[in-house]
């Protein structure tokens, strides 16, 4: 057990000596400043320090007491000194020895002492019970400890969309300035929290030693201010909207509206817009901008270079000049008045006067009518049907018109069969790294550290690629399963197809040798045939 050590004072016929007990375990031992203030505060007189600070250092090595004094004293009891701490939260004691000979401090002595300074609440009279019986002497202890009061909390509003928006460009490492990521808009769903109080916690009183009560500081209250679309909750901790749309924070007052509007043309001063709703936009799409929406999208001007992704449809009343950059991927139906240079997607239908030089796909039916109606380069692909005035021109463009099986569908078959392939060709180079070394080690060749790297590393990549290889395969034969034809594909022409056009449906082709007027295109057993419209 640790215990500091201490000194007591024997009065003897001849004088006053020292008596100094060692501390034990890690306790502290007893020092000189703490005899001579010990001294002090019972007033023992003591020749001089010199002599004094001699016959103390004599009793700590010798362990026998050491005369210090000749002066006579009145033998004195233990005593104990208090201290009140922490603004009025503890008391703690410190316990002097006797005279030797004279009584220690006892535990009702110390409880009778806390009652006279009016200490009445959270005395420890074990505490005070074992340091007196232990004698626990120049060491501090905590007699007496109130109850520290729980702090509240202030109530929290907390928004969950951005309530500052960034109008400035972002400027990138290099230096160069990023137009997109302007952070306009903060879209939310029906049902969605937009915002929530943490309501305040005005925390618990405390106590301090004298019994007086500790109140926790002051707590502030918040509430919701709202326009419409947005109810609070029973509880009214939740501000929730009513509808999907856009939300905003004016002062201190939220907004939600259903349509996002660009009133000119999605530019350096709008940026990319992400909306969970319908986008309009009153002018052009320039080159480099995205545009995404979980409901349609609707353009009055035309659309460049930029790529528009909706949810639903996307009507272009003028179309899209892609520059082999556009892309339009709608989950509905796609209207354009042309489509040109550009890689579309659609979940439905699409309908076009002109198709030019694209990469179009569309689960439904592909319609392209119009004064010329015409679909010219490119490879244009539908789960149903492609109907069109022209395909093709007299110079012979490379046009692919295809019909009869899901084109995502069969692009994702596709995708795993080069997949496939490519880890059969990169599992044969490793496998000749692995035959190499293999070999040398069973001709008793030793290899290098580097080449051993080598071999290991080669062995661990053969199984990462057989793993990858084998789920290629599995999913292949599952979605093989699911590339169906449909029976009643077609093409149909109102004009002219021109030599220089490819016509799949389903797995079986046909190329274009001569120009033929209105005519389609159907499948007749494993043969793509001519028939008459």
């Amino acid at each position: 057990m640790d215990k500091n050590g201490y000194f007591q004072i024997e009065k003897k016929a001849d004088g006053l000596y020292v008596h100094v007990i060692p501390a034990e375990g890690n306790g502290k031992k007893p020092v000189m400043e703490e005899f001579i203030a010990y001294l002090d505060k019972k007033k023992v007189p003591y020749s001089n320090p010199v002599e004094l600070r001699k016959a103390f250092e004599l009793a700590l090595v010798q362990g026998k007491p050491s005369k210090f004094s000749n002066a006579e004293i009145i033998p004195f009891n233990g005593w104990v000194e208090y201290q009140v701490i922490n603004e009025g939260q503890e008391m703690v004691a410190r316990m002097y020895p006797p005279v030797i000979g004279m009584p220690d401090v006892s535990a009702r002595e110390v409880e009778t002492d806390l009652l006279h300074m009016k200490i009445t609440f959270g005395v420890d009279k074990k505490e005070i019970q074992r340091i007196t019986s232990e004698k626990r002497y120049l060491e501090t202890f905590i007699v007496a400890i109130g109850k520290t009061p729980i702090e509240g909390r202030d109530a929290v509003l907390k928004y969950y969309f951005s309530t500052e928006h960034v109008t400035k460009p972002k400027i990138n490492e290099d230096g160069t300035v990023d137009f997109h990521q302007l952070d306009m808009i903060s879209t939310v769903k029906a049902g969605d929290v937009v915002a929530e109080i943490f309501p305040e916690d005005k925390g618990t009183p405390g106590m301090n030693i004298y019994g007086v009560a500790v109140p926790p500081r002051k707590v502030a209250r918040k509430i919701f201010r709202h326009g419409r679309n947005l109810e609070v909750s029973a509880d009214g901790t939740k501000l929730i909207s009513l509808v999907t749309g856009h939300v905003t924070l004016g002062g201190d007052k939220i907004f939600v509206s259903t349509e996002y509007e660009v009133p000119a043309d999605v530019n350096n001063s709008t940026g990319d817009i992400d909306f969970d709703g319908d986008v309009k936009i009153a002018g052009n799409v320039l080159a480099g901008f995205k545009v995404k929406a979980s409901g349609k999208i609707i353009v009055r001007g035309v659309v460049e270079g930029a790529e528009l992704i909706a949810g639903g449809d996307i009507i272009l009343e003028r179309g899209i000049l892609g520059m082999n950059k556009g892309v339009l991927i709608a989950g509905g139906n796609i209207a354009s008045t042309f489509i040109e240079n550009a890689t579309v997607r659609a979940g439905g239908d699409i309908n076009s006067n002109a198709i030019l030089h694209s990469d179009v796909n569309a689960h439904g039916v592909i319609e392209v009518h119009g004064k010329k109606g015409y679909i010219i380069g490119g490879t244009v692909r539908a789960g149903f049907k492609i109907e069109s005035k022209t395909i093709g021109s007299e110079m012979g463009a490379n046009t692919v018109v295809s019909v009869g099986t899901d084109p995502e569908l069969l692009d994702k078959v596709n995708s795993l069969k080069k997949k496939i392939l490519s880890g059969r060709q990169d599992k044969d180079k490793l496998m000749q790294v692995v035959t190499r070394f293999k070999k040398k080690l069973s001709n008793n060749e030793k290899l290098s550290r580097d080449q051993l790297d080598i071999l290991n590393k080669a062995v661990n990549d053969m199984k990462t690629l057989e793993k990858e290889v084998e789920e290629a395969r599995y999913e292949y034969r599952q979605l093989s399963e699911m590339v169906c034809e449909e029976s009643d594909a077609r093409i149909q022409i109102h004009g002219s197809v021109y030599p220089g056009t490819k016509v799949e449906i389903g797995d079986a082709q046909l190329f274009i040798r001569e120009k033929n007027d209105h005519c389609q295109y159907v499948k007749q057993g494993v043969d793509v045939v001519r028939a008459v419209l």
